[in-house]
């Protein structure tokens, strides 16, 4: 099989989409060596003694997840000079041009740095062909998948996404990384890596995915890395995604009645001051319910020690609002999110499901919609 050629053509192709970008984005292990794209924007460091050249007449060339490009017959043997270039994965190299005859820099549709199929081209200095000697990518990071989760393009909830623009991953699974960043709403933006044979690892042709922090693990050399960031800001007061949980799963009494467990109880649950025969209109089932939040909200802000996003706060709202400070202040879950165990608090929310030491389905139903809410799941599904 003949070595097909590599051209602009061909050059394009294979910088389209996310590989260009994703491949020299290192935000938490930054690459010891000059950023080819640097280096070409740097007068200093613009020299024209290094060229490449294609070797060969085109043949199809195919790199994935992008698509095949053909490169016209009547290139074969162009050079263009390069400022540097790098060997990336186990067949591409990664090529800066430097400047024309005239000394003007070279870019091509706006872009001076590209990606080049290796076995395509040749690097020559002063007339001699340069080995580039392949390089085997090994990632640094390691992923592992605590919980069933979704990879996402950005921090919104995985449930307005179409399955399109999503990519389910089940727990226990590892994959490699080339670096991660923490970002806003408790999410991880994840570059993925390579794996052991030093394939580029992408889904659904995207390297770099947001995960909810607290459904993942990062590990480097078979050890955990701790994960801190600065979570969404909360006001002290329920959101709204809360309060669709509380009040769907509540519901609305406008006449006293017995609860599962024998309370009186009226309006969303409220069960201050209530007595048989007693009615309220629906202002009034707010306004109780407004009052009752105070209440429980500052009761988590009181006890709880650690960081807590604008949905976990919301989840223990909805949690608290059901069981009470008493049980909430002397709960394994408090004990363990004090000690940002935050999967572990989140599961022990599945355990208060019971009333009168009988499992209620309601109540099953409320805890899981509540721990999807503090693990940023889709809630929606339990209502």
């Amino acid at each position: 099989m003949r070595v097909s050629t590599v051209t602009l053509w061909t050059l394009t192709a294979l910088a389209a989409g996310d590989l260009t970008q994703k491949a020299i984005a290192t935000p938490v292990s930054p690459d010891p060596s000059p950023n080819p794209e640097d280096l070409a924007t740097s007068p200093d460091a613009l020299s024209t003694d290094v060229v490449i050249t294609s070797v060969a007449p085109a043949e199809s060339i195919v790199v994935e997840p992008f698509t095949s490009a053909k490169v016209p017959e009547a290139v074969v043997n162009a050079t263009a000079q390069l400022a540097n270039f790098e060997a990336v994965g186990t067949d591409h190299i990664r090529v800066a041009f430097g400047q024309d005859a005239q000394g003007r820099q070279v870019f091509f549709k706006g872009r001076n740095t590209w990606y080049a199929y290796r076995p395509t081209v040749q690097v020559l200095r002063d007339g001699q062909v340069i080995a580039v000697a392949k390089s085997a990518p090994k990632s640094t990071y390691v992923l592992k998948i605590l919980i069933d989760t979704w990879f996402k393009p950005s921090t919104v909830q995985s449930s307005s996404l179409p399955n399109e623009q999503k990519q389910f991953v089940d727990a226990g699974r590892l994959l490699p990384l080339e670096s991660y960043e923490l970002v806003k709403d408790e999410h991880i933006k994840v570059t993925l890596g390579f794996d052991n044979q030093g394939r580029s690892l992408a889904f659904k042709g995207r390297k770099t995915w947001y995960v909810y922090r607290p459904m993942v693990q990062i590990g480097r050399d078979g050890k955990v890395v701790p994960l801190t960031s600065t979570p969404t800001a909360t006001t002290g007061k329920i959101n709204a995604n809360g309060l669709r949980i509380l009040k769907s799963l509540e519901g609305l009494r406008l006449e006293a009645y017995l609860d599962a467990v024998g309370v009186w109880t009226i309006g969303y649950g409220t069960t201050s001051g209530v007595v048989p025969g007693m009615q309220i209109s629906q202002a009034q089932a707010e306004a109780f319910l407004q009052r009752d939040l105070a209440t429980f909200e500052m009761a988590i802000a009181s006890a709880v020690k650690v960081p807590l996003t604008a949905d976990q706060f919301s989840a223990l709202v909805s949690f608290i609002y059901n069981i009470g400070e008493t049980n909430f202040g002397g709960s394994t879950l408090l004990r363990l999110l004090n000690q940002k165990d935050y999967l572990g608090a989140a599961n022990q929310l599945l355990r208060w499901n019971k009333g009168g030491g009988q499992e209620l389905p309601g109540l099953t139903r409320r805890r899981q919609a509540e721990r999807a809410l503090f693990l940023g799941q889709d809630f929606t599904v339990f209502l």
